[in-house]
């Protein structure tokens, strides 16, 4: 296969090669120099044309698209912000409403919608029976973030993670 293939590329490069060496019944070589290059030169420039009309077209494009983009952003209203209701029911479960919790104690909350980002679902199954019965008050948000009751409650729930996460492996471990 290898031998067929070499003399297949042997056969091909002499056969162009003889077209500058035969003559034609008029006296003059089948294929000379200047044709090649004259040939060569005319697609070289029709390439040019084409890729700069192609250019010109793939820019225009973008200018008015972005121009659109522009005069939407620029356009619009900025959006008003909405305030919400957040409280917790007896088993614990959060709701969040634009009406405040009918048994009162709810806590009032200001949406902005430039801050609101898209998060896809996540699968909260394995999160049940981890919501905490009712009964507990709802708390203020502590003002500073060095607060040292906010990085005990810090602390205390990432070991109940930690806890959380080995009993979810050994179970895993013990189904193989």
């Amino acid at each position: 296969m290898k031998y067929f293939a070499y003399l297949a590329v042997m056969v091909l490069l002499i056969s162009v090669v003889a077209l500058f060496y035969l003559k034609r019944p008029d006296g003059q070589a089948w294929l000379t120099t200047e044709q090649v290059t004259n040939k060569s030169g005319a697609l070289k420039e029709q390439m040019v044309a084409l890729s700069s009309d192609t250019l010109d077209q793939a820019v225009k494009l973008v200018t008015d698209t972005s121009s659109k983009v522009v005069e939407k952003v620029t356009s619009s209203a900025k959006p008003s912000t909405t305030v919400i209701y957040k409280w917790q029911d007896e088993t614990g479960q959060w709701h969040y409403s634009d009406q405040p919790n009918p048994n009162g104690n709810s806590e009032q909350m200001v949406l902005d919608p430039n801050d609101v980002t898209m998060v896809a679902a996540e699968d909260t199954s394995i999160l049940k029976g981890s919501a905490k019965s009712g009964g507990t008050p709802l708390k203020k948000a502590p003002t500073s973030a060095y607060d040292p009751i906010v990085i005990k409650k810090l602390f205390d729930d990432a070991e109940q993670v930690k806890s959380q996460l080995e009993l979810r492996n050994n179970a895993l471990e013990q189904s193989r």
